[in-house]
């Protein structure tokens, strides 16, 4: 589903009112863009030398990142693919332009790390639409 059916098609829960032209948001938050992207590499070492550099990196992009618009970054190893060395990164954004203006940030370290090890991206790309802090 694109972004413009959502908003046209999807019924709000209650206490939720409409956000601005990036979705839906609570009524005391802002809305928020999500990317999931899973890395897959072929095989651990490759893993951890990927996460090695990015140590290095990350001081020089989060301020930048910061700037741009990233809220948070998290990082996961996922285990429940078997055989697989892969990592997941959730990436939470201000709104649509904050995701536009890190992809220029994020283009810049993807062609560092295409000269170190191989890996495969996949990105999936959400609005918050529904959230519970437990």
């Amino acid at each position: 589903m694109d972004l413009q059916t959502f908003k046209q098609g999807t019924r709000l829960h209650p206490g939720w009112e409409r956000g601005e032209e990036e979705g839906y948001m609570m009524s005391n938050t802002k809305p928020a863009l999500i990317n999931y992207t899973l890395e897959t590499f072929a095989n651990e070492r490759d893993m951890h030398w990927h996460l090695s550099q990015w140590e290095k990196r990350k001081a020089e992009y989060y301020p930048k990142l910061k700037a741009a618009g990233l809220k948070k970054m998290t990082g996961t190893k996922v285990w429940n693919k078997k055989g697989e060395a892969a990592l997941g990164w959730i990436f939470e954004y201000e709104d649509a332009e904050s995701f536009k203006k890190c992809q220029e940030i994020f283009g810049a370290i993807a062609r560092e790390e295409a000269e170190e090890v191989p890996v495969i991206r996949q990105a999936f790309r959400g609005i918050v639409f529904d959230e519970e802090i437990l």
